[in-house]
């Protein structure tokens, strides 16, 4: 049977002799959407077509154990994918889409992986294949994000609030952006943030998104729960999916981004607009 993998999300759909619909395409939504991407299923490619493409795979070195790629063109959402390596191990955060054999290679060349864990549903992308790849390693998921999985295997384990998949590195449940959405922190204080916290077009500024596409903002409660809850952990640095990077002081610009979120979407400078 033939995986499927949806242009628009890149999220691997389960074996079937045609393309099937989208887990995540659930239709047109009112503005109370859970997490769905509005429609889009109908285009559809396979791992093996993709690795016949033309693309290349881009590979960033951020010191202390932590690395990250991305294939070029992009497949669906475009994540930056990041490996943190360990003494028991390596994690695999946010899985590539793809898995041609050089997207492979790159992922090896940095020790063996033993776990796999996404940051929400929008990043499951190929994480089933990853593992079968590695040995069928445990692949994390949320246990808020199971209603959205495309391929289901007896590798994924549910986990809530906290995990270690690995002595060392820690998930840690925040929510927002999706119900289940966390972040990985590494041994040393290192954040992978996925879309719980997300760069901006300023130096050393982060943003809170409910919807990206639609550009609508997390509220000031969340905001301040998400803050709040990553308080009780220390961390210098901060890495998001789309590539953005804090490389010293993230925990202050964590805040300080926050406190202007929260003042602006609480109406206090409203007499300015």
């Amino acid at each position: 049977m033939t995986l499927w993998i949806c242009d628009r999300c890149g999220i691997e759909q389960p074996g079937s002799p045609e393309p099937p619909h989208c887990v995540l395409d659930r239709g047109e939504v009112g503005i109370e959407e859970r997490g769905d991407l509005g429609p889009h299923s109908g285009s559809w490619r396979t791992h093996e077509q993709l690795a016949a493409e033309p693309h290349v795979v881009r590979e960033r070195d951020h010191g202390r154990g932590v690395h990250s790629l991305r294939r070029e063109p992009v497949v669906g959402i475009g994540q930056w994918s990041f490996v943190v390596r360990t003494a028991r191990g390596n994690v695999l955060w946010d899985p590539p889409t793809s898995i041609e054999p050089d997207t492979l290679a790159a992922v090896r060349a940095l020790g063996e992986v033993a776990a796999i864990a996404t940051s929400h549903p929008h990043m499951f992308a190929a994480q089933v294949s990853w593992s079968h790849a590695f040995g069928r390693i445990p692949v994390l998921v949320n246990a808020a994000g199971r209603e959205w999985l495309g391929r289901t295997d007896p590798v994924l384990e549910f986990w809530t609030e906290h995990a270690e998949p690995v002595p060392g590195v820690e998930l840690i449940q925040v929510g927002g952006h999706m119900l289940g959405s966390a972040v990985l922190r590494t041994h040393d204080g290192t954040i992978l943030s996925g879309d719980s916290i997300s760069g901006g077009l300023a130096p050393n500024w982060v943003s809170f998104q409910r919807n990206f596409p639609k550009h609508i903002p997390l509220s000031a409660a969340v905001v301040r729960r998400i803050v709040d809850r990553l308080d009780g952990w220390s961390y210098d640095r901060l890495y998001t999916l789309g590539g953005d990077t804090i490389d010293a002081d993230a925990k202050a610009v964590v805040h300080r981004s926050a406190d202007a979120h929260i003042r602006w979407v609480s109406g206090e400078f409203d007499h300015l607009t």
